[in-house]
């Protein structure tokens, strides 16, 4: 039987049968008859050599092959004399650098510098092999400057993914540099930490840059308008981190002209330390429709009422169309960091899910969300939403009952190590009919069917009340064959203290199999 031509490779691997009765009788082709190619393949990929990581974390790597070179003198021989076995090199181990870069002959390497104190023999030896450099991690403290100005002298044809770090938060530590005056390389990714260029325009942004790291320059940073010509000349950009840049002066009226810039490839951008007036000038620079995943994260101050419309505003604009157009949006506010993920829309008739994370606990939050909801149209709504309540600080001011009503669709709840103000008087809102914003009575979230409650400080015993108060109605209603009003719980889940034993036997016989005891975590 002939086999596909993807798979002739492998036959070395598969057991020959001498008889088709006895299997005793089947001979095996062992590893070590396999051909020399093949082996050096299984090398790489065993050792990690073909594996995604890269950087500081290479010692696994040598000391795998190292290993493995060990068996026998024929595959001590084998992995000596493979060139592409050797493309790692790594100033963590001097000794295995030098013979890297000997034994690699003229393949591509990738290197990472990042030991302390720095070898310079071995760092000026890597220079002259930077025209082979096709992926380059380089970390070098203050003390390492000159070290650092030396890369303004390399060529790097080759090079495709270039990071360069000076590991300090202190603001003075910005280095900066003239990278690639003559020959610039087509980089795919760049990453600049605490680095600088003096260069902005240069060549080394266009449109085979597909992921750009510009953290911790500060005010030594791009310019505005620097950042506006790396947008028009990078249009393939899909990941973008732009954190801890200050811009210098007041915002360019020529800036207007153009924007805002179109990104469309654009899938991730994270916004660190951002004040919120360069805040808002990102947001008026780019146009990102299909960006899935958008971080702001704030912590020299707390997120505050006065802070969040400024945020929250600048943060809708871009996400307009990515929200009309997705099938579920994540909104996570944890330690100070707003998160939004947008996941593609499935088909037309998709439900649209939005999950909730430690956000209920701020009014101006809940005002945000209900306008940026009103960008959904039809056939999309309605809008199924998930809340899910975490402990934290409550931020303040915090919403009002009629502030959540406005959630309307809320489907599941999720309570999780929660024993602040804001989860006890939503508790305690769900648990009782009440006058509505159109002057009529009835539940608060009234489509809620699941809850998932891992903890609750709870001495009240307001959960237990919610839950007996909507279940009874519920069931009130079943009986009279009322189309409207508050659903029954299908599911809930409670965590093994929530509630007394009598409770949960009395909980479980009004909803049946929809309780379920979770475990304690001490015993999963």
């Amino acid at each position: 039987m002939d086999l596909p031509p993807d798979l002739k490779g492998y036959t070395a691997l598969t057991p020959v049968a001498t008889s088709p009765v006895d299997d005793h009788t089947m001979s095996w082709t062992g590893i070590d008859n396999l051909p020399v190619e093949l082996l050096v393949e299984i090398f790489g990929y065993t050792s990690g050599i073909y594996g995604s990581f890269f950087g500081a974390h290479t010692s696994p790597y040598i000391s795998k092959l190292h290993g493995m070179a060990q068996v026998c003198r024929r595959w001590l021989e084998i992995i000596k004399d493979a060139a592409k076995l050797w493309t790692f090199v790594t100033d963590r181990t001097p000794a295995y650098a030098s013979l890297a870069l000997k034994r690699s002959q003229s393949h591509t390497i990738n290197l990472s510098i990042a030991s302390r104190p720095l070898d310079r023999l071995l760092y000026a030896a890597v220079l002259n092999h930077s025209h082979r450099w096709i992926r380059a991690d380089i970390r070098l403290s203050r003390p390492n400057q000159e070290a650092l100005h030396m890369l303004e002298t390399v060529s790097a044809p080759m090079l495709r993914h270039l990071k360069l770090v000076v590991p300090s938060w202190n603001t003075n530590t910005v280095v900066t540099l003239d990278l690639f005056p003559d020959q610039p390389p087509k980089l795919a990714s760049l990453a600049l930490i605490a680095v600088s260029i003096h260069r902005w325009n240069s060549p080394i942004f266009g449109c085979h840059l597909h992921s750009l790291v510009i953290s911790r320059t500060y005010s030594s940073g791009p310019t505005r308008e620097d950042l506006v010509g790396i947008f028009r000349a990078c249009p393939t950009l899909e990941n973008m981190d732009l954190s801890f840049i200050t811009f210098p002066g007041e915002t360019s009226r020529s800036l207007a002209q153009g924007l805002p810039v179109q990104l469309p490839l654009l899938r991730t951008l994270l916004l660190s330390q951002i004040s919120s007036n360069d805040l808002i000038d990102i947001a008026r620079m780019a146009e990102i429709p299909r960006c899935r995943n958008y971080s702001v994260f704030r912590c020299r101050r707390k997120l505050r009422s006065v802070t969040l419309p400024a945020i929250t505003g600048q943060i809708q604009r871009p996400f307009e169309a990515c929200i009309a157009s997705s099938r579920s949006l994540e909104v996570h506010l944890k330690n100070n960091c707003i998160h939004i993920i947008c996941r593609p829309i499935q088909s037309p008739s998709s439900d649209f899910n939005l999950k909730l994370s430690e956000l209920l606990s701020c009014a101006k939050v809940i005002e945000w969300l209900n306008s940026i909801l009103l960008v959904r149209r039809p056939p999309l709504s309605p809008l199924p939403i998930d809340v899910h309540l975490q402990y934290s600080q409550p931020l303040r001011p915090p919403p009002s009952p009629s502030d959540l009503l406005r959630l309307s669709n809320v489907q599941s709840l999720t309570i999780s190590d929660s024993s602040g103000f804001t989860t006890n008087q939503l508790v305690v809102a769900l648990s009782t009919p009440r006058d509505l914003e159109d002057g009529s009575n009835g539940w608060m979230w009234p489509g809620l069917r699941e809850m998932n409650v891992e903890a609750f400080n709870d001495p009240m015993r307001s959960l237990f009340h919610m839950v007996k108060m909507r279940t009874e109605a519920a069931l009130r209603q079943k009986e009279a064959k009322e189309t409207s009003g508050v659903a029954i719980l299908e599911r809930l889940e409670v965590g093994k203290d929530v509630f007394s034993a009598e409770e949960f036997e009395a909980v479980r016989t009004a909803l049946g199999h929809a309780v379920v005891m979770k475990p304690d975590r001490s015993e999963a």
